[in-house]
């Protein structure tokens, strides 16, 4: 079994490719730790570096609280995970679990009475790492942040792809907080059955998903795993933190995130060394292939194809998360509204469209992606190819129109 701690939430697998070879993350091609970050938390940093923000801050919910407004992060977007599935393990108990915030290309970590964790996501190097302390009470200079590479043991893991990625992990946690066994090891995203999700993880309300390991803790009898009931808050206080949730919907959109994200991060790194390493007689039939094959791929995540569906379950909108998530500055305000009915999304093509990964993706990548959805959407179009059929007209009438107004390469421009 692996117990090698993990940093932050997070986790994933490889995006799904079938490929024999990790790729190099540290190869000179990427200049991953060369480069200078263009991620959503790097602006805030050196400002914060550069003593350009006064703090002021009673106590760590304070700071906490200031910190995810700057960063237009909701704090409903919490979630709450009490395995120790990562760096700062030895803080991490079901008496202290450790708190998961988020935005489309942010991820935040933040443990009681230890570290600040964030994950920003830049276009060309995916997840950018960093680790920090929470300022003290009447401090004037804030804490050293520090660009983690031990993070890169597990989030650019030859395991998971060589990528650097996101991370969520779903495990059977002991009373301590350490892992009896995992799950799903190597495929993440909104295709993975419930069952195999939300372990080591609090769910607050009505959990639709008894037959997971949420809100559970295993123990060993006689060489089996048993369950002790962990309902939220039964060994911690909740006045640790912004808010008292831990929503299933933001795990519903976690999830799709983190597997969105991925599958970005993963073409980008692979098609940068496949254009790198092939020789010139090669490339042309090499790079179609990756590109036909890499379209189809992701084309049926963005489009939930082989979405798990939800219609067994009930899930509850009343969600204090619901506002903050449907609301946009950007035109995916259309394709965030939820469903949860059958599905997580009423317009079954991907928010994520228009996130910092997305736009990281290569030029022909995007070009052949485009044309592939406009033979989907386009209201013109004679029929529609039969794997997209349970597409709803509707449906693809109010996507082809926010792709439209949004996106050039769609409209062939």
């Amino acid at each position: 079994m692996n117990t090698v701690p993990k940093l932050l939430l997070l986790l994933f697998s490889f995006s799904g490719y079938s490929v024999s070879l990790s790729v190099n993350f540290e190869d000179k091609i990427h200049s991953y730790h060369e480069k200078k970050p263009d991620d959503p938390f790097a602006q805030l940093k050196n400002e914060l570096e550069s003593k350009k923000i006064d703090l002021n801050f009673q106590n760590e919910k304070d700071y906490l609280n200031w910190l995810l407004n700057e960063l237009y992060i909701s704090k409903h977007s919490q979630l709450l995970v009490y395995s120790t599935t990562s760096l700062q393990l030895s803080r991490i108990s079901p008496y202290n679990p450790r708190a998961i915030y988020f935005s489309d290309d942010l991820y935040l970590g933040y443990v009681p009475g230890g570290q600040i964790e964030v994950i920003g996501i830049d276009p060309q190097l995916g997840a950018i790492p960093y680790i920090f302390d929470l300022p003290k009470k009447n401090e004037i200079k804030h804490p050293k942040i520090y660009r983690s590479t031990r993070c890169m043991k597990c989030h650019a893991s030859q395991e998971f792809g060589g990528s650097p990625s996101l991370l969520l992990s779903s495990v059977i946690p002991a009373h301590g907080g350490g892992t009896i066994d995992s799950f799903r090891k190597n495929s993440f995203g909104h295709e993975i059955q419930f069952k195999d999700r939300f372990g080591g993880w609090h769910i607050t309300g009505h959990n639709p998903f008894p037959i997971s390991w949420a809100n559970q803790i295993g123990v060993m009898s006689n060489n089996k795993v048993g369950r002790i009931p962990n309902p939220p808050g039964k060994y911690f206080k909740w006045e640790k933190y912004p808010t008292k949730s831990s929503s299933i919907i933001s795990h519903l959109l976690l999830e799709h995130q983190v597997g969105f994200t991925n599958r970005c991060i993963d073409i980008i790194y692979r098609y940068r060394e496949l254009i790198s390493k092939t020789s010139n007689l090669e490339i042309d039939q090499k790079r179609k292939k990756f590109i036909s094959q890499g379209t189809g791929k992701l084309l049926n995540y963005l489009l939930f194809k082989n979405e798990v569906p939800l219609e067994n379950f009930r899930i509850t909108s009343n969600d204090a998360f619901l506002n903050d998530f449907q609301t946009s500055s950007n035109n995916s305000s259309k394709l965030r509204r939820l469903n949860l009915k059958s599905r997580l999304l009423d317009y079954r093509c991907s928010y994520m469209i228009f996130s910092n990964s997305f736009s990281g993706l290569p030029l022909e990548f995007k070009i052949e992606l485009f044309n592939q959805l406009f033979k989907i959407m386009a209201p013109k179009q004679k029929s529609v190819p039969d794997e997209f059929s349970y597409l709803e007209e509707k449906e693809r009438e109010i996507i082809h129109q926010v792709l439209t107004a949004s996106f050039p390469l769609y409209r062939n421009e």
